[in-house]
């Protein structure tokens, strides 16, 4: 197994939801930190299925779902960066700030699905490997996201009070940005 590539890959794959989770942490602060933590497990637990599904899935389908992978994940990043916008705009009209800024869980899991399918393309990158040093290769993805996607989370929750009132610009900007590399990645 060629473990500088498997440790590259994971923390390649665990960038978005990395970012993604501190980004709800400027929103929440420190004050949900196990809100934060259980997203973490989410974002990881997605960054590790994702791949599987796309070892086991194989040559089959992997001309059809490499094509249409990228526009599907900037679609879904398109929506959420929409919905931070629109979110930030309200927050900025609205007087209660905390019932504004709510993070709930529906949202926690479209965004855990929504930057790991980019990741079912990396199951095809590992058709060569024996299944189970496959799946010791998602584990790890899996492992990074969660642990990366978790000390972001930390690092944002204590930048969210002077950030808080930006937090759904930021999250819009991200989301966006997130979907434009994904979709530049695929086009060039």
């Amino acid at each position: 197994m060629d473990w500088p590539l498997v440790i590259i890959t994971s923390c390649n794959m665990a960038i978005d939801a990395s970012v993604t989770n501190a980004c709800n942490a400027v929103r929440a602060g420190l004050r949900k930190w196990g809100l934060l933590l259980f997203s973490a497990f989410l974002f990881g637990l997605f960054q590790a299925a994702m791949p599987t599904i796309g070892y086991f899935v194989g040559y089959a389908f992997k001309d059809i779902l490499e094509t249409y992978i990228p526009y599907i994940a900037f679609a879904l990043l398109a929506l959420l960066s929409i919905k931070s916008f629109v979110d930030f705009v309200k927050e900025l009209r609205a007087k209660e700030e905390e019932n504004a800024s709510e993070l709930r869980l529906r949202e926690i899991l479209f965004q855990a699905v929504a930057t790991s399918i980019d990741a079912l393309c990396i199951g095809f990158t590992f058709l060569s490997y024996s299944i189970a040093e496959a799946m010791v290769v998602f584990v790890c993805i899996g492992g990074v996201t969660f642990a990366l996607s978790f000390v972001c989370a930390l690092l944002g929750s204590f930048l969210s009070k002077p950030l808080k009132r930006y937090a759904g610009l930021i999250s819009s900007l991200v989301f966006l940005g997130i979907g434009l590399k994904i979709l530049l990645e695929a086009l060039l």
